[in-house]
């Protein structure tokens, strides 16, 4: 059934003589609505309709090649029933060609993998080389500093028995210092008292000097 548009209003009013409920533009309202439901069932036959003529296109598609197929096959002495083991097998061929493909997708996906793979060896490969003549440097470099230090030993000891012996000698000089100190002061204190000095005052300074160089500490 087709719809055709261009249908009057009137056409699609209600009748004359029909009772209506005597409201203003109640018979507009009904002419929207039946325009409304006119245009969705429309819509709707337009796609049964193209899918019916989708349908029969691919259907009379299908005849033409199996007609075209089972005229190639009566030429060369064939029936309905090879027809049949004819498509099977194309079918077969088909199913093993997507295996296939999918096989060599797979075989070019891992062949990529593997090749980012040995790059990414190569890189670490550079890096060890890299690190490994570092670290050949720094062992040079540590036995270098190694064999300077053991070279310096003997000079360090040598250091530090002169060190020692210099010590020695300071330690012997200031015993020396401090045992003429307390000499001279004793000299002093005995020209002091021939001098007639005050006792008290001439002792305790004496006394006093006396003392803080017996005091001065030896190292």
């Amino acid at each position: 059934m087709d719809f055709e548009w261009g249908t009057s209003a009137s056409s699609l009013s209600p009748a004359a003589g029909d009772d209506d409920d005597g409201e203003p533009g109640s018979g507009d309202e009904d002419v929207l609505t039946s325009l409304g439901a006119s245009y969705r069932a429309w819509r709707a036959y337009s796609r049964e309709k193209r899918a019916h003529e989708y349908t029969k296109t691919r259907l009379v598609e299908l005849i033409k090649r199996e007609s075209a197929l089972t005229k190639q096959l009566a030429r060369l002495g064939g029936t309905v029933e090879g027809i049949e083991c004819a498509l099977m097998k194309l079918e077969d061929l088909e199913s093993a060609q997507v295996v296939l493909e999918g096989r060599y997708d797979a075989a070019v996906t891992g062949q990529a993998a593997r090749e980012d793979l040995a790059l990414e060896l190569e890189t670490v490969q550079r890096q060890c080389q890299l690190h490994t003549d570092r670290l050949h440097e720094a062992e040079a470099a540590a036995s270098r500093w190694k064999s300077q230090y053991q070279q310096a030993l003997p000079e360090l000891a040598c250091s530090n028995l002169e060190k020692e012996r210099l010590t020695g000698e300071l330690r012997k000089v200031k015993k020396t210092a401090v045992l003429l100190l307390n000499r001279q002061y004793v000299q002093l204190e005995t020209m002091s008292k021939a001098s007639q000095i005050p006792r008290s005052t001439g002792h305790l300074k004496v006394e006093t000097k006396a003392r803080s160089f017996s005091n001065v500490e030896i190292i």
